[in-house]
């Protein structure tokens, strides 16, 4: 064979070789594809090093005449190597730069090439698809990474049906459960239908039962006219939307009934000297102590009247059973040994007022004495009933936290105060109750503070939510490209 046909063999034999590398498959039971590298050559190669790259798979494009530019790379760097050991990372790139790595211990970095977690993140997520898992609580690592998850949250679809709820257009919804362990009670909320949201926690014996669904209050369910005070709405026995009473309070004078239906105007005939008011009938089933003027419009018939001092009654001193027909004066401390009628005969009430009723100064019913402040014109010592009570609050309605420069708390530093203070931020704990009771005014704002600040999180926590699908479905779509690619 002369030296020209040798050499053509040798070309086309070394061609065929680079033409199988350049198409290298494996086949069989247990194909592999192995890259080998090592350092050195000759008989005697030397072990890989930290930092060596130990492989690289690579796919190149034409994109000129002459450029050939590289698309997509995987390789993979030494990390710990010793003898028997080798452990290695692996880091996908695109368009010439690094996009993602699973490092030697098996975490997982996205847009960030030193992970700290199994699932690291820089930048924003998103799935267009359901989430199968659950969001685990930290437990006492506020500020630093976490280490110590405790319980976890989760998302279900349930239906009203399911959930022992009334029907409603809408059957369907979503629960939020949250269960941060540590010997705390679960709680959960759902929402769905247009009523609103529903709350129920774990029963108190813990376990695997729950309390009975509690409806938040939205601004859908308490409907009312400045001044009024509110009442809960029938039908009962319960109820969960606030309306309308017949107790006006304008902050100066308190009147009682002779009030519109709405929507008119609550505009109640009251004297401006007066600070209460009743507009109709008055019945007081123990002593009264009037420390101002008393006006009587009618007439007693029955009973009998005892003065200790001198009285003065239409300039008639008496003391025995009397009948008034005009005004009386007393001067003096009087006490009545039966019943007494105001602008009515007397009945079998003690007192029984057909009229109005003016107090000059402070009220006690029932009560062992007045509080110590002045504040308070009406002390009661029992239960009060009225159909509408108004709140006439004096500082802002909460409102402010929908506010551009509201300081909303996060909601680990929430349950790191709750952990300590066993109460809401913002709202008394039970030992100020007991100590100095409950102003219902303070506590309704207190609620809608917390409430507002409620809808905050969870439109945050949507938001949230919303990216992590949307960056998923990024992801979806660059996994599906590098599919059709290979």
């Amino acid at each position: 064979m002369n030296k020209k046909l040798f050499s053509l063999v040798l070309f086309a034999f070394l061609l065929g070789l680079y033409a199988e590398k350049t198409n290298a498959q494996a086949s069989g039971v247990k194909p592999e594809l192995i890259m080998y590298r090592h350092n050195g050559g000759g008989i005697t190669p030397a072990p890989v090093a930290v930092d060596n790259i130990i492989g690289t798979v690579k796919w190149n494009g034409l994109t000129a005449i002459g450029s050939i530019v590289t698309g997509a790379s995987i390789r993979s760097v030494a990390k710990q190597v010793s003898p028997g050991l080798l452990k290695a990372n692996m880091v996908f790139g695109t368009s010439g730069n690094d996009r993602v790595i699973i490092n030697e211990t098996g975490l997982v970095g996205i847009g960030t090439m030193t992970p700290q977690y199994h699932l690291d993140v820089e930048g924003n997520t998103h799935t267009s698809g359901r989430f199968f898992g659950r969001i685990h609580f930290d437990f006492g690592m506020p500020t630093d990474l976490p280490s110590s998850y405790l319980d976890e949250a989760y998302f279900e679809h349930k239906t009203r049906t399911q959930l022992g709820l009334g029907a409603n257009t809408y059957s369907s919804g979503g629960i939020l459960s949250l269960a941060p362990g540590n010997g705390s009670l679960d709680r959960q909320l759902f929402t769905g239908g247009d009523d609103g949201l529903w709350t129920r926690s774990q029963e108190l014996a813990g376990g695997n039962t729950w309390a009975a669904w509690e409806k938040i209050l939205t601004s859908g369910d308490i409907n009312g006219r400045p001044n009024l005070l509110a009442r809960f709405l029938p039908p009962g026995p319960t109820s969960s939307k606030l309306g309308d009473s017949q107790l006006y309070d304008d902050g100066s004078n308190v009147v009682i009934g002779g009030i519109p239906a709405a929507p008119a105007a609550p505009t109640p005939v009251f004297n401006a000297a007066d600070m209460l008011t009743v507009n109709g009938n008055s019945r007081t089933t123990g002593n009264s102590a009037v420390n101002g003027n008393a006006t009587v419009t009618g007439s007693t018939t029955t009973g009998t009247l005892s003065v200790g001092t001198t009285a003065n009654i239409g300039g008639l001193t008496t003391t025995n059973s009397l009948s008034v027909t005009n005004n009386a004066t007393v001067n003096g401390n009087a006490t009545v040994q039966g019943n007494v009628g105001i602008g009515k005969a007397p009945t079998t009430f003690d007192l029984d007022v057909a009229g109005e009723s003016n107090f000059d100064g402070r009220v006690k019913v029932g009560a062992a004495s007045f509080p110590g402040s002045t504040d308070y014109e009406l002390a009661v010592g029992g239960g009060i009933i009225a159909e509408e009570v108004l709140v006439q609050l004096e500082g802002s309605w909460p409102d402010y936290v929908f506010a551009a420069d509201y300081k909303l708390k996060p909601l680990a530093e929430v349950e790191n105060f709750i952990a300590e203070k066993k109460h809401l931020p913002g709202v008394v704990s039970a030992q100020e109750v007991a100590e100095n009771g409950l102003n219902l005014g303070e506590m309704q704002q207190a609620q809608m503070e917390k409430i507002e600040e409620l809808f905050l999180h969870m439109i945050a926590m949507n938001k949230e939510l919303n990216a992590i699908k949307a960056e998923n479905s990024a992801l979806k779509a660059k996994l599906e490209q590098l599919n059709q690619r290979n």
